[in-house]
C-alpha cells in the first residue's frame, strides 16, 4: 500500500507493478454506479429516491476500491460480485413493489455501461484499465463521461422508444396529475389492455385508485371522491352534477370476469405521463386498487 493513497499490483507476467489509486477507484466508480441505479429507476419508472440512489453508489465504490486492498482480492470473486450488486440495489431500491425487476435492469445497465466504456475506449484508441472489471487509476475522465453519457442514451431513449413502438406494455412510468392548482405523483401501469377513452377527444383515459388521490381534491371535493363513496358513481355525480368547478363525467367500462359498470372521471388541468404533458386529460376514478405495485392504469399511447 502506498502512503499516497495509491496500491501497488503485479501486472501479468510478474514484469511490473501497476499502481492504483484508490480515491480515483473510488471516485470513478461511485460516480458509473449513481449513473446505473438512476438508468434502472428510469426504465423501469420507480420514484426517483436520490439519497438512497448516492448511498448505493457510495457502497458501489467502497466496494471496488476494497478489491484492491492487500488480502482482498476474493472479493472479486463472481458470487462475492454477484452479492454487491444485490447490496447495492437493495440501497436504492429496497422497498419498491418491483424489486426484482428493478435488481435486473441494474445488472442490465451494468452490463450496457461497461459495454460502451470499452467500445468507446477502443475507437479513441485509448487502453481502458480494469482488473476484475473494476475501473482504476488513469481513466480518461472524458472517455468515462461520454461512456455514461452513451449509456444512459441507449438505456433510457432507445429502449423506452422501443416500448413506446410496442405501447410501452409492462412498463411502470411516473405521472403527474394537477387539478385546480393541487397535484398529486403516481406510478402507472403501461396496460395495452385498457382501451378506455374519452368520448369527447378519443384520447386514452388514465385510470386511478382513488385512494392515492387525496391530495389532489380541494376540501369541498375531498369528503365526496372517497373510495366509499365512488362505488356509487352515480349518486356522487348527482350530488356534484351543479359544482361546474369538478368537470365531471359517467364512463361506461367492462372487464373481464367483471359485471360492466360505471367510473366517475374528471377533467383534469393537465398530466404529466412519462415526462410528456397532456392538456384536460380525463381521469377515472377507481373505488379499489388498480393493481399490485402501481397507483394507476395509462392505456396509451394515443391514436
Amino acid at each position: 500500500m502506498r502512503s499516497d493513497g495509491g496500491a501497488l499490483r503485479p501486472a501479468e507476467g510478474g514484469a511490473a507493478m501497476t499502481v492504483v489509486y484508490i480515491d480515483s477507484v473510488f471516485a470513478l466508480n461511485a460516480l458509473a454506479d449513481y449513473l446505473l441505479v438512476y438508468a434502472a429507476a428510469q426504465l423501469a419508472g420507480a420514484r426517483l429516491r436520490r439519497g438512497r440512489f448516492l448511498l448505493a453508489a457510495l457502497l458501489g465504490g467502497a466496494y471496488a476500491a476494497a478489491v484492491f486492498l492487500p488480502g482482498l482480492g476474493w472479493l472479486s470473486l463472481p458470487p462475492v460480485k454477484l452479492s454487491a450488486g444485490v447490496l447495492m440495489a437493495l440501497a436504492a431500491f429496497g422497498g419498491e413493489p418491483r424489486f426484482l425487476r428493478l435488481t435486473l435492469l441494474l445488472f442490465a445497465a451494468a452490463c450496457g455501461f461497461a459495454g460502451c466504456v470499452l467500445a468507446l475506449g477502443l475507437a479513441a484508441g485509448q487502453r481502458v484499465p480494469m482488473e476484475n472489471g473494476v475501473f482504476y487509476t488513469n481513466v480518461d475522465a472524458r472517455v468515462l463521461v461520454i461512456s455514461a453519457a452513451a449509456a444512459y442514451l441507449v438505456l433510457t431513449v432507445v429502449f423506452r422508444a422501443a416500448a413506446r413502438r410496442r405501447g410501452c406494455g409492462g412498463l411502470l412510468v411516473p405521472v403527474t396529475v394537477a387539478f385546480q392548482g393541487r397535484s398529486a405523483a403516481l406510478t402507472a401501469l403501461c396496460d395495452t389492455g385498457n382501451a378506455l377513452r374519452d368520448p369527447v377527444t378519443g384520447r386514452p383515459v388514465l385510470v386511478a385508485a382513488a385512494e392515492r388521490l387525496n391530495a389532489l381534491w380541494p376540501p369541498e371535493l375531498a369528503a365526496e371522491l372517497t373510495p366509499e363513496a365512488l362505488r356509487a358513481p352515480s349518486a356522487v355525480m348527482e350530488r356534484l352534477a351543479e359544482r361546474s368547478g369538478a368537470r365531471l363525467r359517467l364512463l361506461p367500462y367492462s372487464a373481464v370476469g367483471v359485471e360492466s359498470g360505471l367510473l366517475l372521471a374528471v377533467r383534469l388541468d393537465w398530466a404529466s405521463v412519462n415526462g410528456q404533458r397532456r392538456e384536460r386529460l380525463l381521469l377515472a376514478l377507481s373505488p379499489t386498487p388498480v393493481g399490485d405495485g402501481c397507483d394507476a392504469l395509462w392505456g396509451g399511447p394515443e391514436e
